[in-house]
């Protein structure tokens, strides 16, 4: 193993995460010899490590990769400690129940995953929910073992065996795709948009969020951790993730829409409706900017997203405040109309109910929602799966879920990117092609395209 400079990274001395996972291991064996109160989290700094490395080298393990909007910090896990799936008849409720009891009001340990948008069908390893406490974890330089009860005690032993403490370099240059295809095609774009401009004009609908599917080829099965690593270096403002669950499918993207933080009684979401690409200079950017905020189009789009969210949380709250007037959120390709909303919610409101409240937005379903959700999957030539879904993490004592747009799904020599477009009265269909087409500009510019 090199200590030098590789293309994943700078690299790490092997001795030193032997001697990590032999503190690990001597700290697991205390716990047999003490009276713990379970779960618990055994820790050991390991500086240096090259998180994306240590990763790749566990390609055979689950591998979670989460890093919040505003930090620069990468929270990566390997291994499984627990899983808890959502079974056809349960709710997000009793999945989020379920998690927060094994939790056992531990605050340093939390569950990492995601919901299914629309159902199962081609994201079978994914499932309708999944969310995963990984067996190790890796944040502000501090490897963190997770430990569920007295009996756990050996099976992390076995498992920290079987997960690599060292890393494994690999090549950050991604490889060109052979072919690309889409689904709908453009024609099938455009019977599809004028299909919801219809339902629009007879007043079924206000909005509707349309999806596109874009499937890039290669020669080679993708590296997920090389693909996030280069999202994570190349994209700001935005919840980079990876959700590999021990298959050969990952899910990964760039969102930057966070759909709530709830801790305590204290609740944060927002508004994320109306695009415009970046200028090439300046003056051009700004240009596009005026043109945003000025735009009748998209200020609807974005009225429909913030009144829906009026309308479904005032039941919830003692105070909400919802921005009057959109700022721009600007990133790397794109920028955005945003509204910040904050709130504070009753007492003992259920984040399951809050989730079933809040998604989908308009943003990302439509308005009403009751009336565009039956129209997405009739029109719709595919599931969304984990696209557009809810993402992110529960802890015990709060939760945060952002929306898995900008993503794509790999699969094997197959990377699936999605994107959507909200159709409003005025929507033009070649506009909103060019829309989906650049919000996935991100995935596009790492792979040299």
């Amino acid at each position: 193993m090199s200590n030098g400079q590789t293309e994943g990274g700078a690299g790490i001395d092997t001795r030193l995460t032997s001697a990590v996972a032999a503190k690990l291991l001597e700290k697991l064996s205390a716990l047999e010899k003490s009276e713990t109160q379970f779960p618990t989290t055994v820790r050991v700094a390991a500086p240096g490590l090259n998180v994306w490395q240590w990763l790749h080298a566990n390609r055979e393990q689950t591998r979670i990769v989460w890093s919040n909007r505003d930090s620069a910090e990468v929270t990566a896990g390997v291994g499984t400690a627990a899983i808890v799936s959502l079974t056809p008849n349960s709710s997000a409720s009793e999945c989020i129940a379920k998690c927060r009891s094994i939790l056992g009001g531990n605050a340093d340990l939390k569950f990492f995953g995601g919901f299914s948008f629309d159902g199962t069908d081609g994201w079978e390893a994914f499932g309708a929910g999944r969310f995963a406490i990984p067996r190790l974890l890796f944040s502000r330089g501090e490897l963190t073992l997770a430990v569920l009860d007295a009996e756990d005690i050996g099976k992390a032993k076995l498992e920290l065996q079987q997960i690599r403490c060292d890393v494994e370099p690999y090549a950050k240059s991604m490889p060109a795709p052979t072919g690309r295809s889409y689904t709908p095609t453009v024609d099938g774009w455009q019977s599809r948009v004028d299909e919801a401009l219809s339902l629009i004009r007879s007043e079924v609908l206000e909005k509707i969020v349309l999806s596109r599917r874009a499937t890039l080829d290669f020669d080679q099965p993708l590296n997920p951790i090389a693909l996030t690593q280069r999202l994570k270096e190349t994209t700001h403002d935005c919840f980079v993730f990876c959700f590999d669950f021990g298959s050969s499918s990952a899910f990964l993207g760039a969102t930057p829409e966070r759909l709530f933080l709830r801790k305590d009684k204290q609740l944060r979401s927002e508004v994320v409706a109306g695009t415009r690409a970046r200028g090439e200079t300046p003056d051009a950017d700004e240009k596009l900017a005026i043109e945003l905020l000025t735009s009748d189009k998209d200020q609807r789009e974005h009225d429909i997203v913030r009144k829906s969210i009026r309308q479904k949380l005032h039941k919830f709250v003692d105070h909400l405040d919802v921005d009057n007037q959109a700022s721009i959120l600007r990133l790397t390709w794109k920028q955005h109309l945003r509204s910040n909303v904050q709130g504070t919610l009753k007492e003992d409101v259920d984040d399951g109910v809050l989730l079933q409240r809040l998604h989908p937005t308009p943003a990302v379903g439509g308005y009403p929602t009751e009336n565009a959700l039956p129209e997405i999957a009739r029109i719709e030539p595919f599931n969304r799966g984990w696209f557009a879904a809810p993402i992110g993490w529960i802890g015990a004592d709060s939760v945060e879920f952002a929306v898995g747009i900008r993503s794509g799904l790999i699969e094997g020599n197959a990377l699936s990117l999605y994107s959507g477009a909200g159709i409003v009265r005025g929507s033009d269909p070649d506009q909103e092609w060019q829309e989906v087409e650049n919000k996935i500009q991100d995935f596009i510019s790492v792979l040299g395209q």
